[in-house]
């Protein structure tokens, strides 16, 4: 108790000293995003304000200074101004339409003498003074953008980014945030979390507005931490926000906090010890880390005292409260409640006849059974079915019928603590029928190799690696009604691996599945250069890739060619998927040399929009290999790509003829539904022979370059070239008339 109110003392003391700014721009109090929400690999170093869609919203100076920085660029923050304020603070300004006049004119004389649009120039503070409230600029749509708005950034004397919403660029909110669900987490080989070793997802419910619990006690034993799935909702805004502080405290004591009040720009690759990237991956959304983990209690917005994990190994009952806050001051509590105590495992026997199944307990145990009723197949439906207590621990249950033929057995002993589910289900010897697949699912503590049956088959199973030609036997448990799973492995005993099985045990084992492995081991401190794939695919990275030990392997997938392209390579599956690359791998692929020179490139597959996307690569000059750099595990495949840029609206428009005061810009629009177009870069445009500097809008798909004079009466050439990021071009060249 005593933490919890010298933290909201310091808060409150925190925002009570903090600068008063104005609004920064002349529009609605809304907006889309916060500061320190989550983006790819990074944090949001700001706040989105919405501009509705629209550009030309006025921009206003916060407080007095002066404009130390202008920058343009068709990718990144756009068109953006630098305020630097009396106070030491610097106010950021991105994606702008256009300036006020003065930079306007002073960014064109830029453009001309360095002869590209694409530029960061720093002023004196007697260039361009500013006092609070005066015009800046026109919010806008330029730079790297999904849609109209104003990304604003605080940042202090040295240059790091700051909360905005504490420094009174506050939005009126009485709403609390959300929780929705909470995930525990093994951190390291000997946890067990309700028996298993893999990480788990728990919904909440919720009592109040301010209240929230996880209703059932779960059973942890081990290192173990916590991540909460948690949102903020605004008053009269209409998206979903991130929150803004969270603590921990487990049986009284102080485990963890953290406050978004600064972010430092080396840290943005650490975002992944502060959010759990397995479970975004695996498709559970964002969680919040609640430990302290590799490291991250040194960044500037984590409680330097927060500790790594929580140790369960005590035969009580764990209390955990969880404080979540948003920037308004608005707080919700979570409560949790863990036991170290011996899970219950209960022994009996099934026995099936026609559609009848009798369970018989161990007699000295006492347990309280439930039994349930599943479809065979993929469906997660139960439903409760009738039984009939025998006496002496022994249960009939009639009606096994299709489609619910699977029961689903389970118990809770006298403390209340419920065994793990089992499932049977009347033997069948057909296996043939029996389809799934493999997946191994490697954590940071270890790896699990699952399979998932297409139906139930009500048979235990193993597997084995082949290594050298040996083979080694690794048993598997049900741990759902589908999904078979071994215990936790370490990635050493992957090494040499080459071929992975699965069997059913019965008299003559069946084996069901098989898989060629092609991988290594990478080591954290040491640099790594190998070849897998039958010396198809080549990695390169440097230490420290991975914090632990790892095993990086690859498997071919089938996958429908795109429609814009051909797949010259097979596409192949990079893993690990479920944990983040500390820094980046050179991925090599080989191709075929009679693609060395072709329109090709390395694509990814997105496997939530079921599309390619391109990333920056090139042949290896006198290699057969084309070469990119990745962040992370994905589906990859080298696709060649023969389609050009579409170019569209050429204004002047080829042997038209204009009036000298109706041609008073030059602007067409590109598109490229592929590779598309690396910025302004790809873009060449020629007026009478001499290159011009223009500005691409990559939002818009639009170029633009408004004339610095007016053309004379005439005839006047143009040419037009866009090239896509794997080398189609388009050309349009010819004349027009001025008179």
């Amino acid at each position: 108790m005593v933490f919890r109110i010298s933290l909201i003392l310091l808060l409150l003391s925190f925002k009570s000293f903090s600068q008063d700014y104005i609004w920064p721009v002349q529009a609605k109090k809304e907006i889309t995003a916060v500061f320190a929400e989550e983006r790819p690999g990074r944090y949001h170093t700001g706040v989105d304000i919405r501009t509705f869609g629209k550009i030309g919203y006025p921009l206003l100076a916060i407080e007095n200074g002066y404009i130390s920085r202008v920058r343009t660029s068709s990718k990144g923050y756009g068109k953006t101004l630098y305020l630097q304020l009396d106070d030491g603070n610097i106010a950021v300004y991105a994606h702008l339409d256009h300036f006020i006049p003065e930079i306007d004119n002073l960014v064109s004389a830029l453009h001309q003498k360095y002869g590209k649009y694409t530029i960061d120039h720093t002023l004196e503070a007697d260039d361009f003074p500013v006092s609070r409230g005066q015009l800046i600029g026109y919010s806008g749509d330029t730079g790297g953008i999904s849609g109209p708005h104003l990304h604003f950034e605080l940042r202090d004397k040295d240059g790091q980014p700051i909360n905005p919403f504490d420094h009174s660029l506050s939005i009126p909110d009485n709403l609390p945030p959300i929780a929705e669900a909470i995930a525990i987490i093994p951190l390291d080989k000997n946890a067990i979390i309700n028996g298993s070793s893999e990480q788990q997802v728990f919904t909440l419910t919720k009592i109040n507005d301010n209240k929230y619990i996880l209703p059932d006690t779960i059973y942890a034993y081990g290192n173990i931490g916590l991540a909460i799935k948690t949102l903020d909702k605004i008053s009269g805004q209409y998206f979903n926000f991130g929150i803004y502080s969270i603590n921990l405290l487990l049986d009284a004591q102080f485990i963890y906090s953290m406050q978004y009040n600064k972010i430092n720009w080396g840290d943005a690759s650490k975002i992944y010890t502060e959010r759990s990237y397995s479970l975004a991956r695996q498709g559970y959304g964002k969680f919040y880390n609640i430990f302290s983990n590799h490291g991250n209690h040194e960044l500037p917005f984590v409680n330097s005292k927060s500790k790594k994990g929580y140790y369960f190994n005590k035969e009580v009952e764990h209390d955990a409260i969880i404080d979540v806050q948003d920037y308004a001051g608005n707080k919700i509590e979570i409560h949790t409640f863990f036991v170290s105590d011996t899970l219950p495992k209960f022994n009996y026997t099934t026995k099936f006849k026609d559609h009848q199944c009798k369970i018989i307990f161990t007699k000295n145990e006492q347990v309280k059974p439930l039994f349930m009723l599943a479809e065979s197949g993929p469906n997660n439906a139960l439903i409760s079915t009738d039984y009939y207590d025998m006496g002496d621990n022994t249960f009939i249950i009639k009606n096994i019928k299709p489609p619910y033929n699977v029961l689903q057995i389970s118990g809770k002993n006298n403390s209340g603590i419920s065994s793990p589910p089992t499932f049977h289900m009347k033997p069948n010897e057909n296996y043939e029928h029996i389809k799934g697949d493999f997946q191994i699912k490697h954590y940071e503590h270890g790896l699990i190799i699952s399979f998932t049956e297409n139906i139930f088959s009500g048979l235990t199973a193993y597997l084995t690696l082949e290594k050298k030609g040996q083979l080694f036997r690794y048993p598997l448990y049900r741990d759902s009604k589908l999904q078979l799973s071994s215990n936790l492995l370490s990635p050493l005993d992957f090494k040499d691996v080459t071929e992975l099985k699965l069997f059913y045990e019965s008299d003559t084992p069946y084996e069901v599945f098989t898989t060629q492995l092609f991988g290594d081991i990478i080591y954290p401190d040491s640099s790594f250069n190998i070849k897998i794939n039958e010396q198809k695919i080549q990695l390169l990275g440097s230490p420290n890739t991975f914090f632990d030990t790892t095993y990086i392997w690859s498997r071919f997938v089938d996958i429908s060619s795109p429609q814009e392209g051909n797949f010259i390579t097979q596409p192949f599956f990079l893993k690990p998927y479920l944990i983040p690359f500390n820094q980046e791998i050179q991925l090599n692929i080989g191709i075929d040399s009679k693609y060395s020179n072709s329109n090709i490139g390395i694509y990814y597959y997105n496997q939530k929009t079921f599309k390619w996307s391109y990333l920056p690569s090139e042949v290896i000059k006198d290699s057969l290999y084309i070469k990119t750099s990745i962040l992370s595990g994905e589906i990859f495949a080298v696709i060649e790509e023969n389609n050009p840029p579409k170019l569209s609206n050429l204004l002047p428009d080829i042997n038209a003829t204009y009036y000298t005061s109706d041609l008073n810009h030059i602007s067409f629009n590109i598109s490229d539904s592929f590779s598309g177009l690396e910025g302004e870069t790809d873009v060449i445009i020629k007026l009478d022979e001499k290159p011009i500097v223009f500005e691409y809008n990559s939002y818009q798909n639009k170029v633009r370059y408004p004339l610095k004079y007016n053309l004379t009466k005439g005839k006047h050439s143009l040419y037009v070239q866009a090239s896509d990021r794997v080398g189609n071009k388009s050309t349009i060249k010819g004349d027009f008339y001025i008179k």
